[in-house]
């Protein structure tokens, strides 16, 4: 068990709702529950029947606070593994935070941020995994980051995860057979082995190393930055794309001077939008600074798209920013669509390269339906496979697999050079430490306590 106090804590959102819960964990869980809430069912929790809810009031000596329904699960069939009431009543913020003082009066103790997971963790109810996986949950942008943090608590990096260790201890083992027992006629055989072993390894964690980038995007959205020469429409087309007038639109060149960050769902998957400063030559210092920023957004995106105002002919910023576009992830956005047209669209694609052109007009909202849908073939992949296949969308898992594939590679390179045996295992260790403290198997406290600290109160 975690420890012998019991916590308590609003386990909803601020704010006013219909429900609300006071979540209390911990051994006295039953007793603490027993002193503030009152129901003619059973005379105290610890008769009660788990998982079953119990009608009544909470109560401050003889004056009732709210009435509503708790429920008693024992542990450790309970989220944290130890006995756990949760009283529901209405969502009031003063009827809560009564409820809360009475727990605390009656020797509750406040749960910290993240605590209730913690103690989940703690007790084996979940792996480190699956607990940053209920953060996850809480914070997904979009479906398919949904889907995908309700992979990672069914358990499947747990299991790609122990699936790896084990491959390694297997290969340790027969390591450690080699130079326990050197006497043995076993070198050439266990050189294969470990060989093959080795590329199997290998091969699955780089495989899941090169899907980190999706699943970045699927967890924080694909960087998309709006670019084009001044008054080609960026910010009309910001705008058309979130459906209110976020950004200033005049026929004033220069009018964005500093990049606006929003998002929108495509599919299932979050863009974030950024208008940024129109390219040009300027000497006034301040629209210097906003177009460097938009040169910065642009190197860094994972998605551009670059407006042309179609009703005049390409200027050499224009061309530029076409020839840009070669092998990177983008879009012509063709705007200006309602007027006369001097733009030729072979042009484009011969400045642009494979990138796909949609013509539209940002300012009547014509042709925006045909660039949804275009945004949306750029994002299906993510949006099909979040869920279906194993991605990594948590930085602290990329680095450890990372730290994990490079041990792997030394240890593959010290083969390959007829290292000894224990050079060999050295790394391997290495590796199998480094997966472990994915799943929390190998993890400190104090890294523990840090990755606690990102959850809610409640949770």
């Amino acid at each position: 068990m975690y420890e012998e106090t019991t916590i308590a804590a609003i386990a909803t959102a601020p704010g006013e709702g219909g429900i609300g819960i006071v979540r209390i964990s911990g051994s006295q869980a039953a007793d603490v529950a027993d002193a503030l809430f009152h129901t003619k069912k059973i005379a105290s929790f610890h008769e009660a029947e788990p998982y079953r809810l119990y009608f009544g009031h909470v109560v401050r000596k003889d004056q009732r606070v709210d009435e509503g329904l708790a429920v008693y699960m024992k542990a450790p069939h309970s989220y944290t593994g130890e006995d756990v009431v949760e009283i529901q009543i209405h969502g009031s913020t003063e009827a809560l935070r009564e409820t809360l003082e009475l727990a605390l009066e009656n020797g509750a103790l406040p749960a910290s941020r993240g605590e209730f997971t913690k103690r989940a963790f703690l007790n084996g109810r979940l792996d480190l995994t699956q607990a940053e996986a209920v953060m996850d949950i809480i914070e997904a942008r979009g479906s398919a980051a949904l889907s995908q943090a309700e992979s990672h608590l069914s358990g499947a990096l747990s299991r790609f995860v122990k699936m790896s260790r084990d491959e390694l201890t297997d290969l340790i083992t027969k390591l450690e057979v080699t130079i326990d027992y050197p006497e043995e006629d076993l070198e050439d055989l266990t050189n294969e082995q470990i060989g093959e072993g080795l590329d199997g390894i290998e091969k699955s964690l780089s495989s899941l190393l090169k899907r980190s980038e999706e699943g970045r995007i699927i967890k924080d959205g694909l960087r998309t930055a709006i670019v084009g020469r001044p008054n080609a429409g960026k910010s009309s087309l910001l705008n058309a794309l979130l459906q209110e007038d976020r950004a200033i639109v005049t026929d004033i060149p220069g009018t964005t001077r500093d990049t606006i960050e929003e998002s929108i769902k495509i599919g299932g998957v979050p863009l974030v939008l950024m208008d940024t400063a129109g390219l040009r030559e300027t000497d006034n210092q301040v629209e210097k600074i906003g177009i460097e920023r938009a040169k910065k957004s642009m190197e860094q995106a994972d998605l551009v798209l670059a407006v042309i105002d179609g009703s005049h002919s390409l200027e050499k910023e224009d061309r530029e920013l076409l020839s840009s576009l070669k092998g990177r992830k983008s879009m012509v956005i063709l705007n200006k669509y309602d007027l006369p047209q001097e733009v030729d669209e072979e042009e484009i694609k011969a400045l642009a390269g494979d990138a796909p052109v949609v013509s539209l007009s940002a300012r009547y909202g014509s042709g925006m339906e045909e660039l949804e849908e275009a945004l949306r073939r750029l994002t299906e992949t993510q949006d099909r496979d979040a869920g279906r296949r194993l991605f990594l969308t948590n930085l602290r898992h990329v680095d450890l697999v990372k730290k994990a594939l490079e041990a792997v590679r030394r240890a593959q390179q010290s083969l390959k050079d007829g290292m000894p045996a224990d050079c060999i295992t050295v790394d391997l260790v290495e590796a199998w430490n480094r997966m472990g403290e994915i799943t929390g198997e190998t993890v400190d406290n104090e890294l523990i306590n840090k990755i606690f600290e990102r959850f809610c109160v409640g949770k």
